[in-house]
């Protein structure tokens, strides 16, 4: 398993070299010509590299969970991307994935 900290820099780096391949699933079915914006293209790539990361890493199914809806929540922020998925993946190797998190319910 992984000991290092993970960097903002070291996920760029790692998302644009695999991003065509990140971001194709996304893009599957869409209109022909059809394009978005970087920042979409850059926060769906992360978020399947993030994906790939966690199993890597061997993070059991409820931690990883968490940790992409940890990602899917902070996403939309004005936040880097980048660094967003630095922490995500630092949490694990800290071992102070949130527990037993209660998620907000608007409906019901």
């Amino acid at each position: 398993m992984r000991t290092e900290r993970y960097t903002a820099d070291e996920v760029r780096k790692s998302v644009e070299k695999d991003f065509d391949r990140l971001f194709a699933p996304y893009a599957i079915g869409r209109p022909e010509g059809w394009n978005t914006d970087t920042r979409t293209k850059n926060m769906v790539s992360i978020g399947y590299w993030l994906t790939e990361q966690l199993v890597g890493l061997g993070v059991n199914e409820d931690d990883r969970r968490t940790q992409q809806q940890f990602y899917n929540r902070w996403c939309r922020s004005d936040e880097d991307l980048f660094d967003l998925g630095a922490r995500t993946l630092n949490t694990v190797l800290d071992g102070t994935v949130e527990q037993n998190r209660k998620p907000h319910r608007r409906w019901g």
